[in-house]
């Protein structure tokens, strides 16, 4: 019953609480008007507006300020400045108070803000406890919110609520003695989101890393499957599964704090190089079943082997890639001036981010995507086509059309894969598009751990596969056990009196065998001979 009155105490806590505490206003003591509700510095209250709170043990009661004005966030009282981290009063130094503060407007208008004008409301505090950072670059909105220029990501700001930022005077001392003063923001930085989000994020290619393990190992294992549509399926995987661990192995060094700059320049590079080649080989396989359905006329291709084909792909794509990774670690290390389209790993902490991720990564990603549409589309028409000139055929066309009924199958099963990565590329696009939304965040996590076992499940989870597998455990299984026979009776270690045997049959096969042909003298007394014991 206790437990119960507890969860009842702490749900009507949540609902009546209706806005963050941060950026509310003390309304203690405050008149309560007749429809309980209550009017203070000329605004009017309303009941759904107004809750209490236990603080020290005393019982206040707050006003949701926000909700009912605009208003934004000073980190210190008025008269008070932030000197040292430290709230101090200073008269005279507030620039808040001295007008100092305006407005930006979507128009670029911008006008002064008078803190004593009625049309916004201040909140005081620090928003939250958790890590602050300091940003320069900022404009207040007509709105109340702060938009934070972020150069490096797309978009190029950010936008801030009232509970999430704090504005003030920031008093500095120079080495003479003397005080300058400036006008800056603090945001909060939520650490435990980023370090729970490296977490699992590794967690979670680690896991997707397995399955596409597996399916390389099946692959590798069934002679059937290593032709060269599954040489180039490997060569994919293999890529992606690379990637993905040297991704993981990043996260978790940056959840435990213990990764040094050249260690991120060098993973990056790792990183970039092994991603974008699985994109090259997608787009490999993307090419080669457009091409398997063409005819295969007219390009040099045809002249080729099979060996040489796959050679012929994986210079394609190697070294397209190769050149990608050198040209951005040229840039890397140019020493030119910062710039939203160099990588500026070093800068950015990590890997590559906002701009530099859409012009390495995401740019050549949106072209493989689109190259990739174009070829199952033209193979599409070209199915379409065939069927419509096999609508009937003879028997001895049976073989031609059951190679193309594999076509096709692979052909969906390449879309499908296809689909997979489209679904995820889209994911990271979104969450580069929103770096604030974390439950974007845990969508594309889930879907990291989903990629390896989607892939497990269209190429391994299928009858013809378990068929094979199967097949192959008889085969292993009766050679080991036929070896094992041929060693147990081996001839020469035999007793004497089964060689002899041995050689009496040896000289009836001998016999069997010239059936039909008239022996010899010598061979009639040979052959007596070898039959006495």
């Amino acid at each position: 019953m206790i437990i119960i009155l507890l969860i009842f105490a702490l749900f009507d806590r949540v609902v009546t609480q209706s806005c963050i505490i941060n950026v509310t206003k003390d309304i203690t003591g405050a008149k309560l008007l007749k429809d309980n509700s209550f009017f203070v510095d000329g605004v009017l209250f309303p009941k759904k507006h107004v809750f209490e709170r236990n603080v020290s043990g005393e019982m206040k009661t707050y006003g949701c300020i926000c909700d009912l004005k605009k208003c934004f966030h000073k980190c210190c009282p008025l008269n008070q400045v932030m000197y040292k981290k430290i709230c101090t009063e200073m008269p005279g130094m507030d620039m808040i108070m001295n007008g100092d503060l305006s407005l930006n407007y979507v128009d670029s208008f911008k006008r002064s803000l008078d803190v004593n004008n009625s049309e916004f409301a201040l909140v005081y505090g620090k928003p939250c406890s958790a890590v602050y950072l300091e940003i320069q670059k900022w404009y207040l909105q007509e709105d109340g919110n702060l938009y934070v220029e972020m150069p490096n990501l797309i978009p190029p700001w950010s936008v801030r609520g009232p509970d999430t930022y704090c504005i003030d005077t920031f008093v500095l001392e120079n080495p003479d003695g003397t005080k300058t003063t400036r006008m800056d923001a603090l945001a909060c930085f939520e650490t435990s989101q980023e370090e729970h989000y490296y977490l699992l994020t590794s967690t979670c290619m680690l896991t997707s890393c397995l399955f596409i393990l597996a399916t390389c190992a099946v692959y590798a294992w069934l002679p059937e499957l290593r032709n060269l549509h599954g040489k180039v399926l490997m060569a994919y995987l293999l890529c992606l599964f690379f990637g993905f661990c040297l991704f993981s192995a990043m996260q978790i060094l940056l959840y435990v704090d213990n990764i040094t700059t050249n260690a991120c320049i060098i993973l990056t590079i790792a990183i970039y190089f092994f991603l974008l080649s699985a994109f090259f080989w997608l787009n490999v396989m993307s090419f080669d079943i457009w091409w398997t359905f063409s005819g295969k006329r007219g390009l040099s291709l045809e002249k080729l082997s099979t060996q040489g084909r796959f050679y012929a792909y994986a210079m394609y794509a190697f070294s397209i890639p190769t050149a990608l990774t050198i040209l951005m670690t040229a840039l890397e290390f140019s020493g030119l001036p910062p710039h939203p389209w160099l990588p500026m790993i070093k800068q950015q902490g990590c890997f590559l981010y906002g701009t530099s991720k859409l012009i390495y990564f995401y740019g050549p990603i949106v072209v493989l995507c689109l190259a990739n549409m174009v070829f199952f589309i033209l193979t599409a028409v070209k199915i379409t086509q065939i069927k419509k000139q096999t609508a009937v055929l003879k028997s001895k066309e049976s073989s031609r059309h059951d190679q193309h009924k594999k076509d096709k199958q692979r052909l969906l099963l390449y879309i499908k894969l296809f689909a997979v990565m489209g679904i995820n590329w889209i994911l990271e696009v979104i969450s580069a598009l929103y770096p604030g939304a974390y439950g974007l965040w845990r969508v594309t996590d889930v879907y990291n751990v989903l990629i390896g076992l989607t892939i497990f499940i269209i190429f391994v989870c299928k009858r013809k596969i378990y068929y094979l597998i199967k097949k192959r455990i008889k085969e292993r299984y009766h050679h080991n056990e036929s070896d094992g026979d041929l060693r147990a009776f081996d001839p020469s270690r035999a007793k004497p009196w089964l060689n002899k045997k041995y050689e009496t049959r040896g000289s009836v096969d001998t016999i069997k065998s010239t059936v039909g042909e008239e022996p010899t003298k010598n061979e009639k007394y040979k052959r007596a001979g070898t039959t006495r014991f």
